[in-house]
């Protein structure tokens, strides 16, 4: 299992496009620059009136699922 940590700020009409279904995958790079595409659904119970910010760590198997996403 791969753990990554990123930092996100995604402002809220942004995240409406989740919510709107237009949005299905949020692209974030880790803080060792690899890119992340994780689906838009697992941020859902990190959203505020302002969006998504802060800093999260993901833990991801070898079949690419994310087993774990925290915000930190």
């Amino acid at each position: 299992m791969s753990s990554f940590r990123f930092t996100m700020a995604l402002p809220a009409p942004e995240v409406q496009e989740i919510y709107q279904g237009r949005a299905r995958y949020i692209l974030v790079v880790s803080d060792e620059g690899l890119k992340l595409q994780l689906p838009a659904a697992n941020f859902r119970r990190f959203v505020t009136a302002n969006g998504i910010h802060g800093r999260f760590s993901v833990s991801i198997d070898a079949d690419n699922k994310i087993q774990e996403l925290t915000k930190l």
